[in-house]
């Protein structure tokens, strides 16, 4: 991929990276057929709870890939606030993230 010619409000790269999770794809865990859920959503909901967050940063050889680990703080809509173990603060931009781990039950 040529990071300078990135663009992540491409309609292509939006389409590939939401992901709607609903009850056709997901049966017993969403009530309202019509209720989408949204990664924002389901953060919001498991706020103060552990994650380890999987990053991936192309465009850096220092920091290719990259792991962190804490307690949700806040979440945005292009962000998640998390505070590790060491009381660090880290505002993460969804852009980067792989995929999220929870270390406890889910909320939905």
């Amino acid at each position: 991929m040529n990071t300078y010619n990135y663009n992540p409000y491409n309609d292509d790269y939006l389409t590939r990276q939401t992901i709607v999770l609903n009850q056709s794809n997901m049966p017993g865990i969403i009530d309202n057929q019509d209720e989408a859920l949204y990664a924002e959503n389901v953060l919001t909901k498991n706020k103060g709870k552990r994650i380890r967050v999987y990053m991936s940063f192309d465009d850096s050889v220092e920091w290719r890939d990259k792991l962190f680990e804490g307690t949700i703080e806040e979440m945005g809509k292009d962000f998640i606030l998390i505070r590790d173990n060491e009381n660090k603060w880290y505002m993460l931009w969804n852009i980067y993230i792989d995929y999220i781990e929870f270390l406890s039950p889910v909320n939905f």
